[in-house]
């Protein structure tokens, strides 16, 4: 269980890194270099992973330090 948990929370935190990152580039980046948009418009009804970035972190690293915690006292 303490394997599962300590894979979750490094799954989590990575994916949140990512999305940090995706939030760097320019909206078009791919489509036309000369303008360069970092504007990104999400509608208010739908849901975005991206509108969850820091509360991904923060469940992955708490997800790290129970499975820290976990073997520790699992000896």
């Amino acid at each position: 269980m303490g394997k599962f948990i300590l894979i979750t929370g490094i799954t989590l935190i990575v994916f949140s890194a990512i999305i940090f990152v995706v939030d760097l580039l320019p909206v078009d980046m791919f489509r036309d270099p000369s303008l360069g948009t970092y504007l990104k418009i999400v509608p208010s009804d739908s849901f975005s992973w991206s509108q969850y970035k820091i509360h991904t972190l923060v469940v992955g690293a708490v997800l790290l330090g129970l499975s820290k915690f976990t073997n520790l006292f699992s000896s």
